[in-house]
């Protein structure tokens, strides 16, 4: 089982997509249970902008290459 505290110890990121509306936020990790499963984490959240429920739990990580968090660009 994967701890929200393992993904912060390896340096990645959480974020929250929503399979209904395709948005992509990341999460603030400081603001959850460390001891927590990312299927707990999920359990309690829902989109923002559809209130779709059952949202996914991704682990986002720097690309290896640019050093970027996906999402961003080197503009």
């Amino acid at each position: 089982m994967i701890t929200v505290s393992d993904i912060r110890d390896e340096g990645a990121r959480l974020a929250i997509c929503c399979p209904n509306c395709a948005r992509l936020r990341y999460l603030n990790a400081d603001r959850l249970d460390p001891a927590a499963s990312l299927e707990q984490v999920a359990a309690g959240l829902k989109c923002s902008r559809c209130l779709e429920p059952d949202v996914e739990i991704r682990v986002m990580r720097r690309d290896v290459l640019t050093g970027y968090w996906p999402a961003e660009s080197a503009r």
